[in-house]
């Protein structure tokens, strides 16, 4: 009966050890499979981590040259906004000059000729300024505009020497050229358009 309660206590010590072993073991073995599936998760929110930071800094980036782009065409559209008014001044002087005086030997009227040619020299100048930066930093409507409007004004200008009332005759050509230029400084600008 001895070895039968040795057996027994045997069984029994082995079964208790051996569901503590296999409990023991169970649990090691869970411990160890969430230890991996969090270093798992790390990796994965690193790396999510990394490439959200990617993605903002190239946001970012983009942002800031679009921004920066903006502003150099509003400085550029600022300074062609008063080479438009010099150009239109200029004309419009020079014209008025060559309707009013009769006699072209009058010393007051050359010399109103050459402060009127002055201001057109330096009008022209400043248009053709804002011409090259406008090739820089616009699109092709925006350029093929100023473009367009320098040729006219070039035009009424040798115009204007040879007859008498061509400022006059050209001054619709030259509203609809200047409106064309404004209107596609705005589009450049995304500035709403005037309905």
């Amino acid at each position: 009966m001895e070895s039968f309660i040795h057996t027994a206590l045997a069984v029994l010590l082995g079964a208790f050890v051996g569901s503590y072993l296999a409990a023991y073991m169970k649990r090691k073995g869970e411990n160890l499979a969430t230890h991996e599936d969090i270093d798992k998760l790390v990796d994965q929110v690193s790396a999510v981590t990394i490439a959200t930071k990617q993605i903002e800094a190239k946001i970012s980036d983009e942002v800031w040259n679009r921004q920066k782009r903006w502003e150099m065409k509003r400085e550029v559209f600022f300074s062609a906004a008063k080479a438009l008014a010099q150009v239109d001044e200029a004309l419009l002087k020079y014209g008025t000059v060559h309707n009013v005086v009769e006699d072209r030997n009058d010393p007051k009227w050359v010399e109103a000729i050459y402060e009127r040619s002055q201001l057109w020299q330096k009008a022209s100048a400043a248009l053709d300024e804002t011409r090259m930066l406008i090739a820089v930093v616009c699109g092709r409507e925006t350029q093929r505009a100023f473009d367009e409007l320098a040729v006219l004004t070039n035009n009424v200008i040798a115009a204007v020497t040879k007859n008498k009332g061509a400022y006059a005759a050209s001054q619709g050509d030259l509203a609809k050229k200047i409106f064309a230029v404004r209107m596609a400084m705005r589009k450049e600008l995304d500035v709403d358009m005037p309905n």
